[in-house]
């Protein structure tokens, strides 16, 4: 238990070393500093996460919000590791490491560039640096975008669903509120790609917040990603704005010419 006279504060750069700032009325007092959380060594911890691979790991990248720089405290770390013959997921506390074979990740950049491609293109290089070059240089084909697009029709259906579903006045729940957000985020992201545009966590919060007057759906969004307990806190009107709007990107996309292989 935390008593009156304890603090637990963020460690700060002061000069060449870390520090905690205090409050100015402990001056000349004495204070005792013990380290309840260590921060992360994330080159040293993606070796340790991928050892027994070493042999067949072609190359590590970091991605996700700590590759593009706009991860917090409460971000996990997302780390691609190109293989040569491995397919296999990680979840090992804050670190979430996909390993890829480099002949899968060739196959599915030709049939479905999500999550891959933004993967490639905000990557952080850990491990050869040369190797994801060419990756990078995928363009976005009417084959690539096919599948996320119909997945994100079917999604959409069934949200029309539930919203029609809801009394007025009542409010929906965070499941809702994650597929919503989940269908933005994803279009947001290949409106980006086809732009050659970078994303962030800022900018996809500005696009919601202009949507639709609220960060609700966003918030339900968190929740469910960080398996917190789900809230009934959306208004229909809300989520009706995220299904419009989701609806007419998608009409644009169905008319893009794109590439056709």
């Amino acid at each position: 238990m935390i008593n009156k006279q304890e603090r637990v504060k963020e460690i700060v750069q002061v000069g060449n070393s870390a520090g905690v700032i205090l409050p100015r009325e402990w001056l000349n007092g004495k204070a005792r500093v013990v380290l309840v959380e260590e921060p992360l060594n994330i080159r040293k911890d993606i070796f340790d996460i991928t050892e027994e691979y070493l042999n067949d790991i072609m190359g590590i990248y970091i991605v996700g919000s700590y590759g593009r720089g706009d991860e917090t405290r409460e971000s996990d770390v997302d780390v691609l590791v190109i293989t040569n013959g491995i397919n296999k997921k990680i979840k090992k506390g804050r670190y979430d490491v996909l390993l890829i074979s480099d002949e899968s990740l060739q196959k599915e950049l030709k049939e479905n560039i999500i999550p891959l491609l933004p993967m490639l293109k905000e990557a952080k290089p850990i491990l050869n640096s040369n190797l994801i070059e060419e990756y990078k240089k995928v363009h976005l084909t009417k084959k690539n975008v096919k599948p996320i697009l119909d997945l994100t029709k079917s999604s959409l259906k069934v949200n029309k669903e539930l919203i029609n579903l809801a009394n007025k006045g009542n409010k929906l729940g965070d499941s809702l509120s994650y597929s919503l957000i989940l269908g933005l985020r994803t279009l947001y992201i290949l409106e980006c790609l086809k732009r050659s545009k970078k994303w962030s966590t800022k900018e996809l919060k500005r696009l919601i917040k202009n949507t639709t007057g609220s960060m609700e759906a966003y918030e339900g969004y968190l929740r469910v990603k960080a398996g917190k307990k789900e809230k009934r806190d959306l208004a229909p009107d809300e989520a009706q704005k995220l299904h419009d709007y989701l609806t007419e990107v998608i009409e644009k996309w169905d008319k893009w010419k794109g590439k056709r292989d």
